[in-house]
């Protein structure tokens, strides 16, 4: 059997890049009836067809690191999530949406702040960088920061993130790409251009994935009282009165993340994600996740 890894799906069928190029096949039966659906992303080996060499089946699919449910992609390395300056302007509680997810799944986190010929996008990269976060400003417009961008895009795979409109194409085809890309609406929001998930080859061995629906990525799968393991500036001021504090209506002299709050240790805008996220997910039953 011959290894690959699978670069997208479209109606039932999957393109699998492998040491003999690029083959499209089908799951095997075996998959289905186990319930195992293949996702771009998966590393797998197929059995290539006698009739046709460009066509074969997947037989197995190894062990994923990890897997996104919208979109599915399996085996993401690093999230590079886009953020634009302005048109559409910083939705910070969706960003810190798609941070707190990586961060529960135990992916590394690059923050692009984009559009800078805008405006400067220094408020959003101070926000960040304080949190302890990758950061780089880009202009897809110019190619500012476009290189410092690849050069920090050393893991295998490494999907671009963020709300429709923010650029996310724009940046991919300043790689080289020639990706569809869609105006942004009198109201700010971007027109959905990609329709499936897709890995593309950056350099050897390496991918890129312009997804769709990020900005429809769900949290639910984090415990409203373990949501601030994963806004990881709290971790340094958590020297909290009591050990079950969740940094939420406490006095500063009890809360450590209260009191790092005043000071300006912690900015206010990743503490409000923080809450407003906290209190949708305290409203989720066990048995709803």
């Amino acid at each position: 059997m011959t290894n690959g890894i699978i670069l997208k799906g479209i109606g039932g069928f999957y393109y699998v890049q492998t040491d003999l190029g690029i083959i499209q096949c089908k799951a095997m039966g075996r998959l289905r009836k186990e319930n195992i659906t293949p996702v771009t992303g998966d590393m797998v080996k197929i059995r290539i067809s006698e009739e046709d060499p460009k066509e074969g089946a997947i037989e197995e699919i190894a062990k994923r690191k990890n897997s996104l449910m919208r979109p599915p992609v399996a085996n993401v390395d690093a999230i590079a999530v886009v953020i634009s300056t302005a048109n559409p302007k910083p939705d910070f509680l969706m960003v810190d949406k798609l941070i707190a997810t990586a961060e529960y799944i135990k992916i590394r986190i690059i923050i692009v702040v984009n559009k800078i010929d805008i405006a400067s996008g220094d408020e959003i990269i101070n926000i960040y960088k304080k949190a302890g976060f990758e950061t780089v400003k880009t202009c897809s417009q110019t190619n500012e920061g476009i290189d410092e961008l690849k050069s920090m895009m050393t893991d295998r795979i490494t999907s671009f993130a963020g709300n429709s409109g923010v650029g996310k194409t724009s940046i991919l085809n300043c790689f080289g790409f020639d990706l569809l890309t869609g105006d942004v609406s009198k109201i700010n929001r971007g027109k959905h251009t990609t329709r499936h998930s897709e890995l593309l080859p950056f350099k050897q061995n390496r991918y890129v994935i312009d997804t769709p629906g990020f900005s429809l990525l769900e949290i639910t799968s984090i415990r409203s009282n373990q949501l601030k393991d994963y806004f990881r500036e709290f971790a340094r001021f958590e020297n909290c009165r009591f050990a079950d504090c969740i940094h939420i209506g406490a006095k500063p002299n009890i809360c450590g993340v209260g009191a790092a709050l005043e000071k300006g240790e912690i900015c206010h805008s990743r503490y409000k994600s923080y809450m407003d996220v906290y209190n949708d997910l305290k409203d989720i039953k066990e048995w709803e996740k």
